[in-house]
């Protein structure tokens, strides 16, 4: 795992230049809670973000390591998971590009009860809990934004649970494309996700081949296209039907940081 500062907290903000289509920044335009600081908060802000690159199937953190800070996902995939006495492991989500985790376990300032391991290559940001401790005690929007994210995260866990207890694979599966889907609304979404079978059967704890028989059934449903390099959803609403949530898409809801 490589580290290093997302930025030269000691150049002026003025004199700093950041390369043309930088991932972090391209990243961090997108994010409504940082769009919404200040021009000068989010320099500072900015500076002192820490960027972590990490290879395919390196892990960000372990159980029992202490939080930093907050998590963001630049580019890539990674697998959130918890892992048992007896070594089994159960996925719990993916945070994909525009993602942020790892706030309740910071709030608490407490170790890791969970592991996040990288499918692909990626580039992680952290936000200093000090930073996220001045920006929750002084600016109410990133307090609710980071209030959202935890009540969003609640809400998820306890689907995750449902999922790992009462639902099919098909409905896991499906639940695993909508997720990304709704990572992916921030961004102007297309459809289009760049995430393979693989990663989809890592995500819910299949095996491949019943991933595929799923993703083969969805296509047949005229609700997704799969393809080199990814998938592309063709019906939000037949999505979240076979995953089984009543909601509208994320688009025609809004989008929340």
């Amino acid at each position: 795992m490589r580290g290093s500062p997302a930025g030269n907290a000691n150049e002026p903000s003025g004199a700093r230049r950041r390369p043309a289509g930088c991932p972090v920044d391209a990243m961090l335009d997108v994010v409504p809670w940082y769009m919404g600081l200040p021009a000068l908060e989010r320099s500072v802000v900015r500076s002192e973000l820490r960027t972590v690159s990490l290879a395919g199937g390196e892990y960000l953190f372990r159980s029992g390591s202490r939080s930093p800070g907050w998590y963001g996902v630049v580019t890539g995939l990674v697998k959130w998971s918890s892992r048992g006495p007896d070594g089994r492991s159960l996925s719990l989500a993916g945070f994909s590009t525009g993602s942020w985790f790892g706030e309740a376990t910071m709030i608490r300032r407490e170790q890791f009860e969970y592991e996040v391991v990288a499918l692909r290559p990626s580039q992680i940001v952290i936000l200093p809990r000090d930073t996220c401790e001045r920006l929750w005690n002084h600016n109410i929007e990133f307090t609710k934004a980071l209030m959202m994210h935890l009540a969003q995260r609640v809400n998820w866990l306890m689907a995750s649970y449902t999922g790992n207890v009462l639902l099919d694979v098909d409905t896991t599966v499906a639940r695993a494309v909508a997720a990304q889907c709704d990572a992916e609304q921030h961004s102007g979404f297309d459809g289009r996700l760049k995430i393979s079978q693989e990663e989809i059967a890592a995500l819910c704890g299949v095996s491949r081949q019943r991933c595929n028989a799923t993703l083969t059934m969805l296509a047949r449903e005229g609700v997704l296209r799969t393809h080199y390099g990814g998938l592309t959803v063709l019906d939000m609403e037949g999505l979240y039907r076979f995953a089984k949530i009543s909601r509208k898409p994320a688009a025609s809801r809004g989008t929340s940081g």
